[in-house]
């Protein structure tokens, strides 16, 4: 009897063992589950935020399209922009370049929005307005094609360097064509911190 009650015995003992195991390896691939779902929720949730940004880049760049400034004021269009852009940049800290880039655009924007209005006149035909105005709408789907660009296909240092050497090349043109001085990057004795 005593030879029955140890064996069984043993043989509870076993089973709760192996219970315990199975139980502790369900319990263990259960939080690796829910690990994985809080990760990809967290992932989701930065890629919808990163998309929000681009999305909201996009907003004041498509309101340039077709915007007449010698008709209306410019500069809530431009501080739009600006505001947008920053954030994009504050948004994606790793892309090295980006900052640059979009300052360029917005300085190269605010340049062809003065040249229309330079170039404007109350009695300018529809075709002399429409001329007037290419620059800026062509600046500004362009500027709206990179953004999606490079939306799709990531960071590219190389991209974002020719495009700034680009933008700010055509803003030294543009005030070399006219006659302007050129714009101050940096207020008086103010420098970024880098």
């Amino acid at each position: 009897m005593d030879v029955l009650a140890l064996t069984f015995s043993a043989l509870s003992l076993g089973v709760a063992l192996i219970g315990t195991y199975l139980a502790n390896k369900r319990a263990k691939e259960a939080v690796a589950a829910s690990e994985r779902s809080a990760q990809e929720a967290i992932a989701a949730a930065e890629r919808s935020r990163i998309d929000s940004l681009w999305s909201a880049a996009q907003e004041p760049v498509q309101r340039l399209i077709g915007f007449d400034p010698s008709a209306a004021p410019v500069n809530d269009r431009l501080e739009n922009l600006r505001i947008a852009m920053i954030a994009l940049v504050d948004g994606l800290p790793t892309w090295d370049g980006l900052d640059q880039w979009l300052e360029a655009e917005r300085m190269l924007g605010a340049t062809y929005a003065r040249t229309v209005m330079d170039r404007s006149r109350p009695d300018d035909s529809v075709d002399q307005r429409v001329d007037n105005l290419m620059p800026l709408m062509t600046w500004a789907q362009t500027l709206s094609s990179n953004l999606r660009y490079l939306r799709s296909t990531g960071h590219d240092a190389g991209a974002l360097n020719k495009l700034t050497q680009h933008a700010a090349s055509m803003i030294r043109q543009l005030h070399n064509e006219h006659g302007w001085a050129l714009p101050s990057e940096h207020g008086p004795g103010v420098a970024p911190l880098d």
